[in-house]
């Protein structure tokens, strides 16, 4: 069945419902040119650098959060109410997934920073290339 399109279940941001893939494309592309901008080509990319700044920052804020977070999982210590089995494996799984929490978000931690440092790169490019642009325009 080459050359059908499917129905596809649109994001509702931008209040699609269920459309056409091809439709879907040509109304986010409409929609993200906003008004003003004449005929939307496919494939155009369109770029707005206060709002990818404002996800830039919006990351680092994220990153400072989940670091703040780490500190107190450092912290993280379970101690045994009693000395019976019960007690005493409570406190050690207990112990474990601490450990286990603490690793994921590290983890986590690092790849939003690294997700921010490469959107930040890509931005200052864009700047860059925005910037070069327009010295040859005007």
């Amino acid at each position: 069945m080459s050359g059908v399109t499917h129905p596809q279940d649109i994001d509702q941001v931008f209040g699609l419902g269920l459309v056409s893939e091809r439709e879907a494309g040509r109304r986010i592309l409409v929609a993200l040119a906003g008004t003003g901008a004449g005929e939307v080509v496919p494939g155009t990319l369109f770029v707005d650098p206060e709002r990818a700044q404002a996800c830039v920052d919006g990351l680092g804020g994220i990153v400072a959060d989940l670091h703040r977070s780490l500190a107190g999982l450092h912290q993280t210590a379970f101690t045994t109410p009693g000395r019976d089995q019960v007690s005493v494996n409570m406190a050690h799984n207990g112990g474990l997934m601490a450990q286990r929490a603490q690793a994921y978000v590290e983890v986590w931690t690092q790849q939003l920073d690294e997700t921010r440092v490469a959107l930040s790169r890509q931005l200052e490019a864009y700047r860059a290339t925005e910037q070069a642009n327009a010295g040859r325009r005007g």
